[in-house]
């Protein structure tokens, strides 16, 4: 390091030249890197935890959707086994044990619609073509009424469930399904319609849309001898 110097004739001591200039340029030289690489550190480390967050969220929304359109759950209640006791083309007595509930809130079992065929029509708020569909089974209903029952079963709360039916105009039975039955009786998608014979036979479960014409058409081809 340079040292410092007296000036004889002014008596001051002077500073080495370059020592004050090149010391502040070196140091801002060694500043702007080391602030370059702590901004790069940072953001290695936010997109280090950033990355296995997004990942998650997205899988943990696609299980959400699968579970709320597949009606995942578990049994029936007051029922043993799986939806495999009531396999299509199989009779079963059990199969009019299953319970709905109400808008009020009270229980109703499926034997209310034994004797007649019964078609249970899977629907929901949240669910267009199930909205969609249901004007479609009001006219069923009104044109063949007479000889089969259908029941909507809503797989939501009744207030919502309420405001379809109110909106829509329908005028069929309808309920809510609290105990799983869209699983129970095989749905694997919304809407779901099961077809049942008046002696408790499952004769189909149908994911997808149903217009009229192809209500009609299954009611005549299932339900036709009775």
């Amino acid at each position: 390091m340079a040292a410092r110097q007296h000036n004889a004739r002014t008596g001051s001591v002077e500073e080495p030249p370059g020592l004050l200039l090149g010391g502040s340029d070196a140091f801002q030289g060694y500043r702007e890197p080391c602030k370059s690489r702590k901004s790069t550190l940072e953001s290695n480390m936010a997109n280090s935890w950033r990355r296995p967050a997004i990942g998650f969220l997205c899988l943990y929304l696609v299980g959400a959707v699968i579970f709320l359109v597949s009606g995942a759950g578990g049994p029936s209640k007051g029922l043993e086994g799986t939806a495999s006791n009531f396999d299509e083309g199989t009779a079963s007595p059990a199969l009019y044990l299953l319970e709905f509930s109400t808008f009020e809130g009270e229980e109703r079992s499926l034997s209310k619609f034994s004797g007649q065929p019964l078609i249970v029509n899977f629907f929901a708020s949240w669910c267009a073509p199930c909205v969609k569909e249901m004007p479609d089974f009001e006219k069923l209903h009104k044109t063949h009424g007479h000889r089969i029952n259908i029941l909507g079963l809503a797989i939501e709360e009744a207030r919502q469930a309420r405001e379809i039916v109110e909106s829509t105009g329908v005028t069929y039975s309808v309920g809510l399904d609290k105990d799983d039955l869209l699983a129970t009786l095989e749905g694997f998608a919304m809407p779901t319609t099961v077809f049942i014979s008046q002696n408790g036979e499952r004769l189909e479960s149908h994911s997808g849309v149903l217009d009229y014409s192809g209500l009609v058409s299954r009611v005549e081809k299932l339900f036709g001898d009775e």
